[in-house]
């Protein structure tokens, strides 16, 4: 059973005026503060892998966190458009079953017996021929073309759906080292790079699409795991589904709302009132940016 929980975190301006897609730098804090606090209570292990300003910042909020890795140091040299190169990383810095989650997916219940024996694990499916996946057609384009294609990927194309990383993991280790080398032989080959960052500009920050979820649903067609795959959710578009009780996963304009950014702070205060003050005053102290809300 995976008794390992990893959050990952790089900011590469090292500064709170990169909110990370969030309206403030506090509400980014407060709901990664949530994430981390429900993912304690259900696994004895609770891995913060970042950078050392990083590591530095949350380590005075004097969270649930049980170990602490600088890993993402490594990812300064990486251009900011790949960083989803920074939860690969993360994932084979692991030495033991795990489930990487993402700062803004709430683990409400325990996890499935079915996700914690899993070889491999995810968030959900993504069907290529629903609305809202139609990134996935455009980046194949992009992929057709480019200079270097690792093979592995190239002999294994996939035409159905990928897989959700919104939390990611299981047992097969070796799996993520490969990977993990598909990830780099692509966004890094000189060769690929004026094709990135000249002929796809436009679409440069979506590759992240590609090389991490794609090409986990590739490999996986490769090693014929498909079957050993376990999901979260079997249908992404299935709101009435009663796995959607287990968690919540925050995306898109989500961030950007107000009431949801208050119900994020009343959650932490509902099950940790000093947790909740001391991420509320660094706020204050660091001068953050104006709390939005007051209680």
């Amino acid at each position: 059973m995976i008794e390992k929980a990893v959050f990952s975190y790089f900011n590469p301006d090292e500064s709170f005026g990169n909110t990370c897609g969030f309206r403030r730098y506090s509400d980014f804090l407060f709901t990664t503060t949530l994430a981390i606090l429900c993912a304690s209570r259900h696994f004895k292990e609770v891995q913060f892998i970042s950078s050392d300003w990083g590591v530095d910042l949350f380590n005075q909020l004097g969270l649930p966190i049980t170990s602490y890795s600088n890993k993402l140091n490594e990812l300064k040299v990486v251009p900011r458009e790949f960083w989803a190169y920074g939860k690969i990383l993360a994932y084979n810095e692991q030495t033991v079953p795990f489930i990487h989650i993402d700062n803004d997916v709430f683990m409400w219940d325990p996890m499935p017996p079915r996700i914690l024996k899993a070889k491999l694990c995810f968030q959900s499916k993504e069907p290529f021929h629903l609305p809202g996946y139609e990134w996935y057609n455009t980046l194949r384009k992009c992929w057709n073309k480019a200079p270097v294609r690792p093979q592995a990927i190239v002999d294994n194309p996939v035409l159905d759906h990928s897989y959700n990383c919104g939390i990611c993991g299981g047992h097969d280790l070796a799996f993520f080292k490969e990977w993990m080398e598909c990830s780099k032989a692509y966004i890094f080959a000189p060769e690929n790079q004026d094709h990135f960052f000249k002929k796809h500009k436009k679409i440069i920050i979506h590759q992240n699409l590609w090389h991490e979820q794609y090409f986990a649903s590739s490999l996986i067609k490769k090693h014929n795991m498909r079957k050993q795959v376990r999901v979260l959710l079997q249908d992404p578009m299935d709101l009435q589904s009663p796995d959607n009780l287990a968690y919540t996963h925050i995306w898109g304009n989500t961030k950007q709302t107000p009431g949801d950014m208050a119900l994020v702070q009343v959650r932490i205060l509902e099950r940790d009132v000093d947790l909740f003050m001391r991420v509320r005053n660094f706020c204050k102290e660091n001068h953050v940016n104006r709390l939005s809300y007051k209680f």
